[in-house]
């Protein structure tokens, strides 16, 4: 390499550094100001930090102007000394340094002749004058204390004001960090656990970490970061996992909610719904060789039986039992022959004083006939007597005359396809589903001391998970009217390596090295159920049911990270560059709407019958003909009807009667709907 070469590239690596301080993802500073008792700064001391748990120590002199910087610190607490000619050593205690801190601390020395010793309490404020970022940190003390839900840690970050709960439509495929802060998207965020990117990059979510009991702080940097988090736009939470020391301690803990035992579910519908969740494990730490090699061991496993409700058909669907014997069969038969499902206001309708016989027939039939269909998939077994009359025809085809649509097999089409092979009755969908969750979370941290300028940590974290039951609202629907069919399941296997090496070059130049290699491989399907398979079917105010539109995904993501930190020190500057590498290989299979989705809503009057038909109808009959009564909308349960030259056509078309569309039919001169179908990669196509 050429001397110009050279000194491009030196320039280039101080145009890309960061100049000011060096703490990093996974360490903090201690700076010191030394002066003896007149107040005058004292230049030739020696600073010794050490942490007494662990063996590690770190000695530094100063910058000439009694300035001293132990740059690069893991998270502990210190016994910080102070050595200088002439004056009397000086012993700090329980200087708490934690992740992203840089802890200024004056120091007074005593002339020689005794020992001063000082304790510093930890509810003592250290003062950071230097900082600019906006940071927060949640300690060992908080996380162990504190209550949550879960187990899930990181939601301890919503104690910092800048931070607030992820309110975005759930998608189970593609879930997001949780956490909005300072305003941004969830998917915005950077997570580091000891430095290394746990980020989901299909999804910009996070990956699974490791058992809260694994976790000895981390910090929440929320805005104004050092250019080395160049991998958020949000915010940034570094992790620190614990490590052993000289003293072996361990925890065995467990978590029992049973339903026996506990309140019921304020949503519950069900007097005694499942309900059993066991979070349990175990965490043991110590040496393997005193003041050199330490381990620590972390287990947690989690396991769910619940009850995913549904609110599907708890009032009928709106729908009221209505006997319509004096209408088919005036006289000739027993009260209750023919009990059908109508809503109120087409009972009112039915029962009015004054209507044509044969058009109370002709509307009792469609009424009837498609609650019928939507709710069980077969007209009233007393509609066989309409068939032996000939009142309703007999397919040609052998399909049954009871398993039809009544606007595609009536005496004015005689189609008579029967239902779709793939038809999901409403009644289907009633009922709850079992929801069930089998996570296990694996980690394994080794710290090893070659000596006192050098140190290295290797971890690695296992994942196993298996969820069903999910429910989502990524198509805006309403949790509480997800059927059993419209869950997904998902499972996953999380593997993650992470190898750092911490290398003090003299009196202030620290290189750090950081190596991980993560696995991440996610299959996503949708329900096992009946019908988990079909078309999705949107039913806004009554049931999502059907395919979830976001499966299936199968995906495998590795992560090959490089980094490395060089931080080097002169008079009352600090340096620090280096290089973040990421190689990222994914392969997967992403389906959006793969299945289909048939999206239904209400419809005005005026898309039901032109306005000039509308409005030529009698006073009476825009009154009290249902879907028709003024501007209100013609809600899909209803029956829709037009009216043209006082010849009353009517055509009931109930919610999920809507999949014999694809069938071409002219009976009707007018369409008084319309829906929209997406399929795979959002294409839209409208059928009139």
């Amino acid at each position: 390499m050429t001397t110009r070469n050279l000194v491009s590239l030196i320039v280039i690596m101080l145009a890309l550094s960061t100049f000011g301080l060096a703490q990093g993802a996974t360490t903090g500073d201690l700076h010191l100001t030394v002066k003896d008792p007149s107040g005058n700064l004292v230049t030739d001391a020696t600073v010794t930090a050490r942490d007494q748990a662990k063996g590690v120590e770190r000695s530094v002199t100063g910058n000439g102007q009694g300035e001293y910087r132990v740059v690069l610190l893991p998270p502990a607490i210190y016994q910080v000394t102070v050595e200088a000619a002439g004056f009397a050593k000086t012993t700090i205690d329980n200087v708490v340094i934690t992740v992203g801190q840089v802890v200024d601390l004056p120091v007074a020395l005593a002339v020689a002749g005794a020992q001063v010793v000082v304790n510093v309490s930890s509810a003592a404020e250290l003062i950071e004058t230097s900082r600019t970022s906006s940071t927060d940190t949640i300690e060992q003390r908080r996380i162990d204390n504190l209550p949550i839900n879960g187990r899930n840690y990181i939601n301890f970050a919503l104690t910092d004001s800048q931070v607030v709960r992820d309110n975005a439509p759930s998608i189970g495929a593609a879930p997001t960090s949780g956490l909005n802060i300072s305003g941004q998207r969830a998917r915005s965020n950077l997570v580091n656990v000891d430095g290394a990117n746990y980020i989901d990059n299909s999804t910009n979510g996070v990956r699974s970490t490791v058992s809260q009991e694994a976790v000895q702080e981390f910090q929440i940097i929320t805005n104004s970061y050092a250019a080395e988090y160049g991998q958020a736009s949000g915010g940034v939470i570094n992790i620190i996992t614990r490590s052993g020391s000289n003293e072996f301690h361990g925890d065995v803990y467990g978590y029992l909610r049973n339903r026996n035992f506990q309140a019921v579910n304020p949503f519950s519908n069900v007097p005694n719904p499942a309900y059993t969740r066991v979070q349990a494990g175990a965490a043991f730490g110590g040496p393997i060789k005193k003041d050199k090699t330490y381990f620590y061991f972390a287990y947690e496993i989690t396991r769910r039986h619940e009850t995913g409700f549904a609110s599907i058909g708890a009032d009928n669907f709106g729908l009221v039992p209505f006997d319509a014997t004096n209408i088919f069969a005036p006289g000739l038969a027993p009260p209750g022959t023919f009990n059908i499902q109508v809503t109120p206001q087409q009972a009112a309708f039915l029962s009015a004083p004054g209507l044509p016989p044969a058009l109370l027939q002709q509307y009792a039939f469609l009424a009837g006939g498609s609650s019928a269909i939507a709710l069980t998939g077969s007209y009233p077994q007393s509609f066989g007597l309409l068939a032996k009359l000939g009142a309703i025809p007999i397919p040609t085809n052998g399909t049954s005359p009871l398993t039809q649509f009544p606007s595609s097999c009536n005496p004015g089409n005689t189609l008579c396809n029967g239902l779709p092979t793939a038809f999901q009755t409403l009644n289907a969908q009633v009922g709850n589903f079992p929801i069930f969750e089998g996570t296990s979370l694996y980690s394994l941290r080794i710290d090893h001391n070659v000596n006192s300028n050098n140190r290295i940590m290797l971890r690695a974290n296992v994942s196993p998970s298996t969820v069903t039951g999910i429910e989502v609202n990524g198509e805006n629907q309403t949790f509480g009217q997800n059927s059993y069919s419209r869950t997904s399941q998902q499972t996953y296997r999380d593997v993650a390596g992470v190898f750092q090496d911490t290398w003090t070059i003299g009196n202030n130049k620290i290189n750090e090295f950081r190596f991980q290699y993560a696995r991440r491989g996610l299959s996503y399907f949708y329900s096992s159920a009946p019908g988990g398979g079909d078309v999705a079917v949107n039913i806004p105010g009554y049931a999502y049911f059907g395919r979830e539109p976001y499966s299936y995904i199968q995906r495998t993501e590795q992560r090959y990270q490089f980094t490395d930190n060089f931080s080097w020190t002169r008079g009352q500057h600090g340096m620090k560059f280096g290089v973040d590498f990421n190689y990222i290989p994914i392969t997967a299979t992403f389906t959006v709407n793969y299945g289909g989705v048939y999206d239904f809503g209400g419809l005005s009057a005026s898309q039901v019958i032109p306005t000039a038909i509308f409005s030529s109808l009698p006073a009476n009959l825009q009154a009290i003909i249902p879907g028709l009564s003024g501007p209100k909308p013609c809600r899909c349960a209803a029956v829709c009807c037009w009216y043209r030259e006082y010849k009353l056509m009517v055509w009931v078309v109930h919610r999920t009667s809507f999949r014999e569309l694809a069938v071409p039919t002219t009976v009707f001169p007018i369409n008084p709907w319309e829906f929209t179908f997406r399929t795979h990669g959002e294409r839209r196509r409208t059928l009139r």
